[in-house]
């Protein structure tokens, strides 16, 4: 039998490791999915021209001010977001550039992963004759996403005025 002192010591660092492991698992298996969609009047081939021409972004994008990098599978991208508390940078990695459809990338909270990793989608689908449907979403998962949901649900209104900025360009130019 152990000393009790020796037991209190090893409860004492398993029950943090427990509640971590617990967090860590429930973080990853309950996504937080945030997504917003517009029509616009323009061919899937010119809406994914003004979305991947990211050097364009300071000219038109209120959320996502700058971005640098190239729009292809593997490439890390930096990207500077403005919201209401100022300005961040990122480093998401791409995950998926399939022309005229579908634009991902994955980004990690302070870079660390496991905390808050956010896969962003940017997905344009036909809607009728010479229009599409885009859809900009973002699905959160773990262990601090319970605590961030609803600064999370806030993206929602920075969505809605970037696919509105995309739809105006995308629009007027082609």
């Amino acid at each position: 039998m152990l000393p009790v002192m020796f037991r209190r010591m090893l409860a004492g660092i398993l029950a943090p490791v427990i509640v971590f492991a617990g967090l860590y698992l429930w973080g990853r298996s309950h996504p937080y999915t945030i997504s917003r969609s517009t029509e616009i009047a323009a061919p899937a081939d010119r809406v994914w021209q003004v979305l991947t021409d990211l050097r364009a972004y300071p000219r038109w994008n209120p959320e996502l001010t700058v971005v640098d990098g190239r729009a292809v599978t593997g490439e890390t991208l930096t990207v500077r977001l403005r919201s209401t508390g100022g300005t961040s940078t990122v480093r998401p990695t791409v995950r998926a550039a399939d022309p005229g459809r579908e634009l991902r990338w994955l980004s990690r909270y302070h870079d660390i992963g496991g905390l808050a990793d956010g896969e962003h989608r940017f997905t344009i689908e036909p809607a009728g004759q010479g229009r599409i449907r885009f859809t900009q979403a973002e699905t959160f998962r773990g262990i601090a996403v319970p605590f961030f949901r609803g600064t999370l649900a806030a993206t929602c209104d920075r969505f809605d005025a970037m696919n509105a900025a995309l739809k105006a360009r995308a629009e007027s130019h082609g």
